[in-house]
């Protein structure tokens, strides 16, 4: 028996995008209907038909919830006897996967020298800005863009200037090399990209200065942006430390939004609203990926005494002492859950495959604000095709797909993110126009009607190499 493979096609998920008006873009009306359907392949007989049908229930509502739990984020895991064991306090403070311990975080992020100001540096931002930033923020900065609609958490309004990661007390700008860190790194579990895996250094510091210039509170001398929060000593991380900033976490009330074991549980969480009045979820703390600046003890100390402009999430620089900080931090991460190790899979799925060997042909291909590039290849009939797709942006959050309309039996990729290229090998066995499209939450002619491309397989009398067209 052969099991073809479902191909999903998700067109908007009830009861999580907006429903859009007349006024609404022609483009982006197609959203507003309340379509996710599971297409069916060539099932050879009734009784698989019949078994296709019932499970288009399960799959639909398994991927509804998957999707609604990856963008939002919202949902408590399930309790288990951890708490248990926080107890005994230090044991748990060591639980950092090892993973994470390595990655460069936000305060240790380097940075070369700051170019003078000039107005091609100025010229040579807005060029960038344009090009890669514009689709989410908006054209003037305010984060009033087509794509905006529907990304969770909003894009950053440059215009209001309420910057999340900084060095900087509350309600004060982030210093330069904050803004320069916060494009380099991008925001773990939102779809700001990691930008130094994209763009210079010295560009990066062109968007920096221009990012400056959609909000007059930059060119204010009355602004503050030279005092940097403290983070003083690290106490010991100890017992006594540990029992200490398990009261902190109480009588800041950290529970009351993050919730007694971290869990984005507490009381307060239903009323949160970031300063777009969008609801906002607070950090869960058992999910160290998500840490938006690093998952490290400094950067949680950090974000503590700094909190996070246009959030509920004060700082408490001036209030406690940074000491009690590091305390707070220590015991913000007994909350950490180790990673499931991820098993290497040989293939996309479970059907038996020719082994393909070598390609003969390798094209790297891009996603420049939603637009697949280059969106047209040619390659000949009988060639070993290898693609690599990496994108610019992450999408909604989940990154982007890559898959051949009547090759996505052997083409699918899923989930590609920027600094996380996806390679799929395949043969080119039919010749023919073939159009490929997103895979992962776009489609070719309702989502985005400019994420897909063309892709020609051409007889073997065609040309010998493959050509791409921009």
């Amino acid at each position: 028996m052969n099991l073809r493979r479902f191909s999903f096609r998700f067109q908007r998920v009830k009861g999580f995008l907006p429903q859009l008006g007349p006024s609404a873009p022609a483009r982006l009306r197609p959203w507003s209907q309340p379509i996710f359907r599971l297409r069916q392949i060539n099932f050879p007989n009734s009784r698989l038909r019949e078994a296709a049908s019932v499970n288009k229930i399960f799959f639909s509502n398994l991927f509804l919830a998957g999707l609604a739990a990856a963008l939002a984020g919202c949902n408590p895991a399930p309790r288990d006897d951890a708490a248990k064991g926080r107890q005994a306090g230090q044991d748990h403070a060591a639980i950092r996967p090892a993973a994470l311990q390595s990655k460069i975080t936000f305060s240790e992020f380097p940075a070369g020298p700051k170019p003078d100001v000039t107005p091609e540096l100025l010229a040579r931002g807005k060029e960038l800005y344009v090009q890669n930033c514009a689709a989410c923020h908006g054209a003037k900065g305010d984060a009033k863009s087509d794509a905006a609609a529907f990304l969770l958490p909003k894009p950053r309004n440059f215009q209001t200037a309420n910057f999340r990661l900084r060095s900087t007390p509350t309600s004060n700008l982030p210093t330069d090399l904050d803004l320069f860190r916060a494009i380099s790194l991008g925001m773990p579990g939102t779809p700001m990209p990691p930008w130094h895996y994209l763009v210079g250094e010295a560009d990066r510091w062109a968007l920096v200065e221009f990012i400056k210039t959609f909000s007059p509170r930059f060119a204010d001398a009355n602004e503050d942006r030279r005092t940097v929060v403290s983070l003083g000593n690290p106490p010991p991380r100890n017992e006594k430390s540990l029992a200490e900033g398990k009261a902190l976490y109480t009588k800041l009330s950290c529970n009351a939004c993050h919730g007694e074991e971290g869990r984005v549980d507490g009381p307060n969480v239903a009323q949160l609203v970031d300063d777009s009045g969008t609801h906002i979820n607070p950090r869960d703390f058992s999910k160290p990926s998500a840490f938006k600046s690093g998952y490290a003890t400094k950067e949680i100390a950090r974000t503590i005494l700094t909190g996070f402009n246009g959030t509920p999430m004060v700082g408490f620089y001036g209030t406690i002492p940074p000491e009690d900080a590091w305390k707070v931090a220590y015991y913000v991460e007994t909350f950490a859950k180790a990673s499931p190790t991820v098993l290497a899979r040989s293939s996309q799925n479970f059907l038996e495959r020719e082994e393909l060997g070598a390609p003969d042909v390798k094209i790297q291909l891009r996603e420049r604000a939603w637009q697949y590039d280059p969106s047209v290849i040619h390659v000949r009939k009988g060639q070993v095709v290898e693609i690599t797709f990496e994108p610019t942006d992450n999408g909604l959050g989940v990154g982007h797909g890559f898959s051949i309309s009547s090759y996505d039996e052997a083409v699918f990729l899923n989930g590609a993110m920027v600094g996380a290229p996806k390679t799929v090998k395949f043969r080119a066995d039919r010749a023919g126009k073939f159009t490929y499209y997103c895979a992962t939450q776009c489609s070719t002619d309702k989502l985005h009607p400019l994420m897909n491309g063309t892709l020609y397989v051409d007889e073997v009398d065609a040309p010998k190499t493959a050509s791409l067209n921009r």
